[in-house]
């Protein structure tokens, strides 16, 4: 069953109840400050941390704690952040938010990708090279830049590279994964910025586009690892 974590110091039913976030066979936990929240997403590892985004700089501090925090990074994270400016879901974004809603939230236009955010898939810490082609429509084509993989699932991976890379920005991505085989081939677009590491960017990018077996071979590598 997945858990869903709700951190927020009101009742959101009124706001989520009717979303797939609030169905029978979903477990929710509640914690109504951030620290607890915190806690609670260690012990226990919830699918997706909703964060109540009605004070924007406490939600925003809370998702990027909770996204800098090695035991409790792994879950979806969605700010229900109800009258939130542009600037302000642009902040929750990069802080690493996976979904803003804001307004009425509909069940119809937004239970689907509520699913898909429950729905995380295993995830592998595993450092290795990747080679980085960013998207320009405008400027010369460069050198692809290195970089490295710091863990990776099917939908995405964390990057780090020398350059930091815009949110938004798309890339082609080639690596071979380490139990080795063909290279791999995928795009995929920044999503949010980490919290870098010394003078090395970290970016978490999405796969757009896996090439080829690019994604039997990252599931066989997530779970072959997972095993091991």
């Amino acid at each position: 069953m997945p858990r869903v974590l709700v951190v927020s110091s009101t009742d959101l039913s009124p706001e989520l109840g009717d979303t797939v976030l609030w169905g029978s066979d979903v477990e929710r936990v509640f914690a109504p400050r951030g620290d607890e929240g915190l806690e609670a997403a260690r012990r226990g590892s919830p699918n997706m941390v909703v964060v109540d985004g009605g004070d924007s700089l406490e939600a925003l501090s809370f998702v990027r704690r909770l996204r800098g925090d090695s035991l409790a990074r792994g879950a979806s994270i969605a700010v229900l952040s109800r009258s939130a400016s542009l600037m302000d879901e642009e902040a929750l974004r990069r802080a690493g938010a996976n979904l803003v809603l804001s307004g009425r939230v509909d069940p119809f236009l937004w239970n689907r990708r509520l699913e898909t955010l429950l729905h995380v898939p295993r995830r592998r810490e595993a450092r290795f090279p990747v080679l980085v082609d960013a998207w320009s429509r405008f400027g010369p084509e460069v050198e692809p830049m290195p970089g490295w993989v710091l863990n990776i699932s099917v939908r995405g991976v964390l990057l780090e590279t020398g350059e930091a890379l815009d949110v938004g920005t798309k890339l082609d991505l080639r690596f071979t994964l380490p139990t080795d085989g063909p290279e791999v081939r995928t795009m995929g677009q920044v999503v949010r910025e980490a919290p870098p590491l010394g003078e090395r960017a970290r970016s978490g990018v999405e796969f757009l586009i896996l090439m080829g077996q690019a994604r039997d071979r990252i599931s066989w590598f997530v779970d072959k690892v997972g095993e091991a």
